[in-house]
C-alpha cells in the first residue's frame, strides 16, 4: 500500500469501501459528532430484529426453568462428564475418551530454575512455530491435558447452570456486538484468542462481532484511562456493545473480605451494570450480560511470592459476591473460581499462570473452555486442530489491531494535549484500523462457517492513510539551529566522527552502523551480556506503527567482534517483533524488554541466539507518549530493576501483590523480580526521567529527559508520598538538555581526572556529552557537583547520542539515533523525513592507554565472578552482580562465605550484602560488620540494604496490607536502624529515615525520630518531612494507640510531630483540588469548584515560592532577576493578573495564551512554512517571534495558509511536579499582595470636565477570607469595562466586620470626585447603607473623606478640597455585608510625580 501524501488521501479514507463486508455493523469508526447518530441508526436497525429477539427471550425463559432444577443436573453428571470430554476435544477432532493418555506434565510450560515467572510459548511469536509445526505441537499438547481438564470442566458445568441466564450467545441475533470488559483476565485473552475462537465456532450461523475492552487494574468502580482518552471519539462508545462478558473481582479482592468491602463491591457492580444498561440499551432490546467470577490464585511455590492461602479466601468471597449480583439480576454467572482453585492445586508451581494471577497460554485455554461450557449446550463443532489454530491466528491478529485503536500508542499526541500537527493524520488512521478489524470479522465468520478464505487477509479496501508533507527545512533558521541539519544528506560514520570535538588523547571509533548492518536503525539502549557481546534495542517504528504497513519490527540485536579488530562482524536479530522497546535488561538466562504496552521475557532455549520462548510478564504500562514510557532500565546495586517513566503517562499494572496505578507522576518503578513486588517513587521537578546510574556506594543519580536536571534518588526513593516536594538538583546543568542516558566514567581506561565525572547524552541544544564532577557534599548527606569540560561536542546535527556505558574493555560505548528529525510536538508523527534507516554504535577510548582485558562472566566459576565485585570499574561490578543473580542461590551463598574469608574488608562485605539483597537472604551480622568497620558511604549503603529488606528480615514476606504487618522495636533489624539513626554522619542517618518511611507500621515512627536531636541538614529535613508524611496514619490521629505512641516518645520527638502538623498544613487544602484541575477527564463543574478552592486557599510563603520558581519555571520565564526571558515575562505578574487568572494559566496553559505568544503556522505562496508567536499584527503585516528572540515580519499578501495552533509551549502537568504547599508558595511569589485592575485598553480613559480618571492602573486588595467565587471579577472594579458576568465585582463574606477593599494608585493623585455603583440587583441595595470612603498616603493611617446618607444605585462622591492620596479604601463601618459593582475616581496627578 502506497500512502498518498495529500489531503485527498484523508478525504478518500473517509469514504466507504466496496468490500461487501463493509456494512454498518462493522464500520463503527465515526467521529465523536456522529456517534449519537450512529447509535440511533443502530436502534432503528435493531427493531427489524424483533422476531429474533423474541425467540431469544423465549430461549432465555427456557434456560431459567432448566437452571432452577439443579437436581436434574446432578443426576445427569455422568452424561455431562462425557459431553464435556467430547466438547473439550471436538474442536480438534479428539472426541474419544479412550484416546486420552494418563495425565502428565508435558503440557505445562517449562520452568527455568530459580526464574520468577513460568513461561508460555506464543504461537504467533515464537521463532520455530510455523503453522504446520505449531498445529502438530498443539494437537499433541491437547491430549496430555485431558484427564486433569475432565474433572474441573465437569465440576464447573454443575455450577454454571445454577444461576438464571440472561445471555445465551447461541441465540443472540446475528452480528450482535459482544464486548469483553474488566480486568487483566479479560485483557490477556486478547493475547491467546482461545475463547473468541470458540465463540466464533459456536455461533457460525449467527456470527458475533467480538471486541476485547479489558484493561489491566480495572474494577467495577475504577477504570483509569489516559487523559483526553476520548477527545476524538470513544472506541467503546463507537462500538456500542449490545452484550457484555464481565470479568471483575480480582483487583477488588486485594482490599480484603470484610463485610463492608464485599457490600461495596456488590453495590458498585450493580451501579456499573446499571450504567452500561442505560448507556447502551435500546427499545425492545435490553443489553445482555454474563458475569465471570475471578479465577483462583495459583501459588508459585516461591516463598518470596504470595502463597495464595489468604488471597484465595478473599477471591472466594468475591466470587460469591459476583454470584449474588447475578442471582439478584437473573444474569448468567460463570464460576471459574471453584474449578481453577482445584486445578491449581494439582501440581506445585505455576502451571497455568505466569505469576499466580495472570493466565499463561495453557491457563487461558482452560478458562476459555470453562466459559465456553457454561455459555453453550453440548459439544462444539469438530473442526480439527489445523482449522482451530488457523482461526486463532486471525483472532489474535484482529485483537492486536483493535489494541492499536482502544489502547493506541502516543495517545497524548493522538487525542491529548500535544495534538498539534496530526489533526488530519490520526482521525483517518482510526477509520482504517477499524475497517481492518472489520475485515477480519468477516474472515472469521467465513472460516467458522467452513467457507473458503484467502491465505492472507485482504486489506486493500480499507482506505489509505494521510501522509503530510515534510516540515523539514520549513522553519526559521533560529528554530533549526542545533535542532535540524541543513540538508537531508546523512553523513557517513567517518564523516560524523570528523565533526566531533573530544579531549586530547581520545579517539572515537565506529563499532557498527547501518552501512554494514541495515537492521541497525534508531538505537535507543545498549547493554553487554555475560559473554561480552553488545545488545542494542532499535525502535525502527518510532514514533508508532502506521496502519496498513507490515507489523512492527522493532528489535533486539546482538553484535559481536569475533576477530578483535574493534568492529562488529556479526549481527544477530534476537527478536524482531517488538513495538517501541524503550527499555531492556538481562535477567537470569533471558532478557526482559518493553513491547508497549507489555513487558516480555524472552529466552533462547536452543542456543542459536534467537528467542524461541516469549512470556508476557506485565501489561498495562503507559503508552500515552512513547518517549515518556518506562525506559532507561537499570539495576540498583541490590538487584532491583528501576524503570523510568515521565509525567505524560497513565500506567495500570496488575501484580500478585495488588494493582499499581500511576497517572501523571514522573518517577521510577522499582521491580523486585524475585518477589514480584512493584513499587514507584516520584521525581518531582522532572518531566521525563530518562537516565539513571548508580555509583560504587549505591547512590542513584537520575536525570530528566526534558530539563536534564539530575537528582539523588536515595532521598526520593522512600515510602510513597503523593505530594512529594521538589528536590535540589545535584548540579547546575547550565540548561544543556535533554538527558538521553548517563554514565559515570569510573574506568582505568580513562585518565584519573575523568574518573569521578558523570556525563549524559544530549541531543537538542548540544549534540554530545557534557561532563560534571560529582562528589560527596561536605558536612551534609547528599551529593553535589559542577560542570567541567565537555567530553564530546559535535557539529553534526544528525548526531543524536544515546545511552553511554562503560564497556567490558573499559572504553565508553554509546549509540547514535542518527536522525534529522526528533521530537513529537515539533513535527507530524507521520512526517516522511522521520528516518527509519540509520543508526550507529561508537566507542570512545583514550589512545595512550591500553584497552582493558575484556571481562566476561559466562564461563567462570561463581567465586571468580565474585572477584569482579572488587573491580575498579563500577560497570564490571554491575555485570558481575547481574550474573550472580542468574546462578543458584545455594551456590552463590556457599561461594560468598569462602570469598569473604579471602576478602575480609568492609568493601567486600558490602558487595556481598548487595548480592544477598538480590536473593532476599541478607545476613544482618554482615550488615552490622559494615556499620562498625566501614566508612560513612559504606555504612549508609548497608543501612539502605537493611531498609529495603525490612520485610524479609522481620518475617513479613507475605504481609500485603498494614494490618498484616507484625513488628516490634526489639527486632534485630529495628535495633540496627535505630543505631544507624544516631550515626555521626548525616548520610547514614538519612538512610535510616528512608528505611523508616518504607515500614508501614508504628515502629517506623520510632525509627524515624531516633535521631531527632542530631543536626539536620537540608537533605535530612527533606527525608524526615516525607517520612512523617508516609507514616502519618500511624501518628496523626486521636486513637488510643496513636496517643499511647506519642506519649511514649521523647519530648523532642513529640514536639517535632506537633510542629510538623502545623508546618505542613497549607498543602493539605489544595492537594485534591489540584488533582481535579490536572485531571482532563474531570467534569467541568467539579473543576470549577476545585479552582475556587485553590483560589481561596491559604497564602503560601513567597520566599519559598521564589525557590520553587527557580527550580521549575526559570528555564522559560523571567521574574525580576530570576530566570530567562524566553516565554512571557512574569515580573509583577500579580499586578497584571488575578490569582485565579494565574492559577488557570498554570494548570490549563492552553486555555489562554499570552498576547504575543499565540502560536500560528504560516505557509507562504513560495512554500515557506513559518511558525512562531504573534508579536504584532496590522492590516498589512504580521510579526512572529521566533526562538532565541528573533522576529520574522511577513507580508499578508504572501500568506497562502494561516493556521492557529491552539497550544501553549508551556508543558502541562506542572502541578504534578511540585508539592501542593509549593504550589501555594509559587502563587504567593507570583501574585504578590495585590490584584491588578484590568487595564481594559479597549475603553479609553474617562474624563469629568478637566479631570481625568486616576484609578485605571490601580491595584486592589481584597481580604483573603472573602469567598473567592464572589470576587472573581475584582480586577474589573475600576477597569471601566461594560456588562460583566456577575452582579458585583467585590462581595464580602456574610457578615463581616468593617468590610472594605483597598485601592493602591499607580501614582499619588489629587482626588476631586468619584462614582461608585451598587450591585446590579436592586433588592440588595440596602446592604450598602453607610457606605464610606477613606484615603491614605501609606496604606496604614486612614482618613474618612466621604460617607453616604442613603442607599443608592449609584453614588456621586465629592471629596474634600486638597485630598491627595496614594490609597483609597471603600467599605462599611461596623458589621455588615458589602458588595459593589464599579467605581472610578477623577482628579489630577500630583506635581513632581
Amino acid at each position: 500500500m502506497e500512502p498518498k501524501p495529500s489531503r485527498q488521501a484523508f478525504a478518500a479514507s473517509q469514504e466507504r469501501s466496496d468490500d461487501p463486508s463493509d456494512d454498518d455493523d462493522q464500520q463503527r469508526g465515526q467521529p465523536a459528532g456522529r456517534i449519537r447518530q450512529t447509535q440511533k441508526q443502530n436502534q432503528l436497525d435493531e427493531r427489524d430484529d424483533d422476531q429474533e429477539c423474541e425467540k431469544s427471550k423465549e430461549h432465555q425463559l427456557g434456560l431459567r426453568r432448566r437452571n432452577e432444577s439443579t437436581a436434574n443436573l446432578a443426576r445427569e453428571s455422568v452424561k455431562i462428564l462425557y459431553d464435556t470430554m467430547a466438547l473439550r476435544f471436538s474442536f480438534r477432532k479428539l472426541t474419544s475418551p479412550a484416546s486420552i493418555p494418563p495425565f502428565s506434565l508435558a503440557f505445562c510450560m517449562r520452568f527455568m530454575k530459580f526464574f520468577a515467572f513460568s513461561r508460555s510459548r506464543s504461537v504467533h511469536q515464537a521463532k520455530l512455530l510455523r503453522t504446520e509445526r505449531s498445529v502438530a505441537s498443539k494437537a499433541q499438547m491437547v491430549a496430555t491435558r485431558g484427564v486433569l481438564l475432565l474433572s474441573f470442566v465437569a465440576f464447573s458445568l454443575t455450577l454454571a447452570g445454577s444461576d438464571v441466564s440472561a445471555m445465551d450467545p447461541s441465540k443472540l441475533p446475528a452480528k450482535t456486538r459482544l464486548a469483553f470488559v474488566g480486568n487483566g483476565t479479560a485483557q490477556r485473552m486478547s493475547l491467546y484468542g482461545h475463547l473468541e475462537t470458540m465463540l466464533h465456532l459456536r455461533t457460525s450461523d449467527n456470527p458475533l462481532v467480538v471486541r476485547n475492552f479489558g484493561w489491566p487494574t480495572d474494577e467495577v468502580s475504577k477504570q483509569q484511562r489516559p487523559g483526553n482518552y476520548t477527545v476524538i471519539d470513544d472506541p467503546f462508545q463507537v462500538f456500542a456493545p449490545q452484550a457484555f462478558l464481565c470479568f471483575f473481582g480480582m483487583n477488588e479482592s486485594f482490599a480484603g473480605d470484610d463485610a463492608e468491602q464485599i457490600a461495596k463491591f456488590e453495590a458498585d457492580y450493580h451501579a456499573y451494570l446499571d450504567g452500561l444498561a442505560k448507556q447502551f440499551g435500546s427499545d425492545g432490546r435490553p443489553v445482555q450480560f454474563a458475569l465471570v467470577t475471578p479465577i483462583a490464585f495459583e501459588p508459585s511455590g516461591n516463598p518470596l511470592q504470595p502463597d495464595g492461602s489468604l488471597h484465595n479466601r478473599y477471591l472466594a468471597a468475591y466470587a460469591d459476591a459476583v454470584k449474588r449480583v447475578g442471582e439478584q439480576r437473573e444474569l448468567t454467572v460463570v464460576d471459574v473460581f471453584t474449578p481453577t482453585a482445584e486445578l491449581f492445586q494439582q501440581q506445585p508451581g505455576c502451571q497455568f499462570t505466569t505469576n499466580g494471577m495472570h493466565l499463561n497460554e495453557a491457563g487461558d485455554e482452560a478458562v476459555s473452555l470453562l466459559i465456553d461450557a457454561a455459555l453453550f449446550d453440548g459439544a462444539g463443532p469438530a473442526v480439527g486442530a489445523e482449522r482451530f489454530e488457523a482461526m486463532r491466528e486471525v483472532v489474535n491478529d484482529k485483537a492486536w489491531l483493535h489494541q492499536q485503536d482502544y489502547r493506541m500508542l502516543n495517545g497524548w499526541y493522538v487525542y491529548g494535549g500535544r495534538r498539534t500537527w496530526d489533526t488530519e493524520t490520526f482521525p483517518g488512521e482510526f477509520q482504517k484500523i477499524r475497517k481492518m478489524v472489520a475485515v477480519r470479522d468477516q474472515h472469521l465468520w467465513d472460516m467458522s462457517a467452513g467457507r473458503e478464505v484467502p491465505d492472507v487477509v485482504d486489506d486493500s479496501k480499507t482506505g489509505e492513510v494521510f501522509i503530510p508533507e515534510t516540515m523539514f527545512g520549513s522553519r526559521d533558521d533560529s528554530f533549526r539551529e542545533m535542532r535540524e541539519p541543513k540538508t537531508l544528506e546523512y553523513p557517513t560514520p567517518e564523516q560524523s566522527i570528523s565533526q566531533m570535538e573530544i579531549p586530547d588523547g581520545f579517539e572515537v571509533e565506529c563499532f557498527a552502523s547501518e552501512k554494514d548492518f541495515p537492521e541497525l536503525a534508531n538505537p535507543t539502549q545498549i547493554a553487554f551480556d555475560q559473554r561480552g557481546r553488545l545488545w542494542v534495542s532499535c525502535m525502527v517504528n518510532y514514533p508508532q506503527w502506521l496502519p496498513g504497513s507490515s507489523r512492527p519490527s522493532d528489535r533486539l540485536l546482538i553484535f559481536e567482534d569475533t576477530d578483535g579488530d574493534g568492529k562488529a562482524d556479526e549481527c544477530k536479530p534476537f527478536y524482531d517483533k517488538l513495538i517501541c522497546p524503550t527499555g531492556f535488561e538481562f535477567y537470569k538466562d533471558g532478557v526482559l524488554v518493553i513491547d508497549e504496552p507489555h513487558i516480555l521475557f524472552l529466552r533462547d532455549t536452543d542456543g542459536d541466539d534467537v528467542a524461541d520462548e516469549v512470556t508476557h510478564v506485565l501489561d498495562g504500562i503507559g503508552t500515552d507518549d512513547t518517549h515518556h514510557a518506562m525506559g532507561a532500565w537499570e539495576y540498583s546495586n541490590g538487584g532491583r530493576l528501576h524503570m523510568q517513566e515521565g509525567i505524560a503517562m497513565s500506567t495500570t499494572v496488575e501484580t500478585p501483590w495488588g494493582p499499581v496505578r500511576e497517572a501523571g507522576a514522573s518517577g521510577s518503578y522499582v521491580w523486585d523480580l524475585e518477589s514480584l513486588r512493584l513499587t514507584h517513587f516520584r521525581t518531582p521537578g522532572q518531566y521525563n526521567p530518562w537516565c539513571l546510574v548508580f555509583d560504587q556506594y549505591g547512590n542513584g543519580i537520575i536525570g530528566d529527559g526534558t530539563n536534564a536536571q539530575h537528582h539523588w534518588t536515595n532521598a526520593l526513593s522512600g515510602g510513597d508520598v503523593r505530594s512529594r516536594k521538589t528536590l535540589e538538583p545535584i548540579f547546575n546543568n547550565h540548561g544543556i538538555r535533554p538527558a538521553a542516558g548517563n554514565e559515570i566514567l569510573h574506568s582505568r581506561q580513562f585518565p584519573e581526572e575523568f574518573r569521578s565525572r558523570l556525563i549524559y547524552a544530549c541531543v537538542i541544544n548540544m549534540h554530545g556529552m557534557p561532563a560534571f564532577e560529582i562528589r560527596d557534599q561536605d558536612d551534609e548527606a547528599g551529593l553535589t557537583g559542577e560542570r567541567t569540560d565537555d567530553l564530546l561536542v559535535s557539529t553534526d546535527m544528525f548526531f543524536r547520542p544515546v545511552d553511554p556505558k562503560i564497556g567490558p574493555d573499559g572504553a565508553l560505548w554509546f549509540g547514535d539515533w542518527c536522525n534529522a528529525l526528533i521530537g513529537h510536538m515539533q513535527y507530524s508523527q507521520r512526517d516522511p523525513n522521520r528516518d527509519h534507516e540509520h543508526g550507529r554504535i561508537y566507542r570512545m577510548r583514550h589512545k595512550e592507554r591500553p584497552l582493558l582485558d575484556v571481562v566476561t562472566q559466562s564461563d567462570l566459576p561463581t567465586i571468580e565472578v565474585m572477584d569482579q565485585l572488587l573491580a575498579f570499574e563500577t560497570r564490571t561490578r554491575y555485570r558481575a552482580r547481574r550474573a550472580l543473580l542468574s546462578r543458584p542461590a545455594d551456590e552463590v551463598v556457599a561461594a560468598s562465605k569462602q570469598w569473604l574469608q579471602d576478602n575480609p574488608t568492609a568493601e567486600a562485605a558490602l558487595e556481598i550484602l548487595w548480592v544477598q539483597e538480590a536473593f532476599h537472604n541478607v545476613d544482618l551480622n554482615l550488615a552490622r560488620r559494615v556499620l562498625a568497620e566501614g566508612n560513612f558511604q559504606q555504612r549508609a549503603a548497608a543501612t539502605h540494604v537493611v531498609g529495603n529488606e525490612w520485610r524479609f528480615l522481620s518475617g513479613n514476606e507475605q504481609a500485603n496490607s498494614p494490618d498484616q504487618i507484625e513488628l516490634s522495636v526489639d527486632l534485630p533489624f529495628v535495633q540496627f536502624l535505630l543505631e544507624a539513626g544516631r550515626d555521626d554522619h548525616a548520610r547514614v542517618r538519612l538512610e535510616s529515615l528512608r528505611a523508616a518511611s518504607l515500614m508501614d507500621h508504628p515502629v517506623g515512627v520510632r525509627v524515624a525520630l531516633a535521631g531527632i536531636d542530631r543536626p539536620a541538614d537540608k537533605w535530612i529535613q527533606y527525608v524526615l518531612e516525607h517520612t512523617m508524611s508516609a507514616l502519618s496514619k500511624h501518628w496523626d490521629g486521636d486513637s488510643a494507640e496513636i496517643q499511647e505512641l506519642i506519649a511514649s516518645l521523647p519530648a523532642k520527638a513529640a514536639e517535632y510531630l506537633k510542629e510538623y502538623k502545623i508546618a505542613t498544613g497549607p498543602g493539605a487544602e489544595v492537594y485534591r483540588p489540584l488533582k481535579i484541575l490536572a485531571d482532563v477527564d474531570a467534569k467541568q463543574e467539579d473543576q470549577l469548584v476545585a479552582l475556587q478552592k485553590v483560589v481561596a486557599a491559604s497564602r503560601g510563603n513567597a520566599e519559598t515560592g521564589a525557590k520553587v520558581f527557580e527550580r521549575v519555571c526559570s528555564a522559560c520565564h523571567l521574574h525580576g532577576k530570576l530566570g530567562k526571558a524566553f516565554g512571557p515575562e512574569l515580573t509583577n505578574i500579580g499586578e497584571r493578573m488575578t490569582k485565579e487568572h494565574i492559577i488557570r494559566s498554570i494548570v490549563w496553559p492552553n486555555e489562554e495564551i499570552a498576547k504575543g505568544y499565540e502560536t500560528v503556522m504560516i505557509l507562504t505562496y513560495d512554500g515557506e512554512a513559518i511558525g512562531g508567536f504573534i508579536l504584532k499584527e496590522d492590516e498589512e503585516t504580521i510579526s512572529l517571534g521566533i526562538a532565541d528572540g528573533k522576529t520574522k515580519v511577513i507580508d499578508k499578501e504572501e500568506i497562502e495558509i494561516r493556521k492557529p495552533m491552539k497550544a501553549s509551549s508551556m508543558p502541562e502537568g506542572l502541578t504534578e511536579t511540585v508539592a501542593p504547599s509549593e504550589f501555594l508558595d509559587l502563587l504567593a511569589f507570583l501574585g504578590g499582595e495585590w490584584i491588578a485592575t484590568n487595564p481594559n485598553t479597549d475603553y479609553p480613559l474617562r474624563k469629568d470636565g478637566d479631570l481625568i480618571e486616576v484609578t485605571r492602573d490601580s491595584m486592589i486588595s481584597v481580604p483573603g477570607d472573602w469567598p473567592a467565587v464572589w470576587n472573581r471579577e475584582a480586577e474589573h472594579l475600576f477597569s471601566g469595562e461594560g456588562v460583566r458576568k456577575d452582579r458585583f465585582a467585590v462581595h464580602s463574606k456574610q457578615p463581616a466586620t468593617d468590610p472594605s477593599v483597598i485601592l493602591r494608585l499607580a501614582n499619588p493623585a489629587e482626588l476631586v470626585r468619584g462614582k461608585i455603583t451598587n450591585r446590579r440587583d436592586e433588592e440588595f441595595h440596602d446592604r450598602a447603607k453607610g457606605l464610606a470612603v477613606w484615603t491614605s498616603n501609606d496604606g496604614k493611617d486612614w482618613t474618612r473623606v466621604w460617607k453616604s446618607n442613603s442607599t443608592q444605585a449609584e453614588w456621586k462622591v465629592e471629596l474634600p478640597e486638597g485630598t491627595v492620596a496614594s490609597y483609597i479604601k471603600i467599605g462599611l463601618e461596623g458589621t455588615g455585608i458589602f458588595h459593589i459593582d464599579r467605581a472610578v475616581f477623577f482628579g489630577r496627578p500630583v506635581k513632581g510625580e
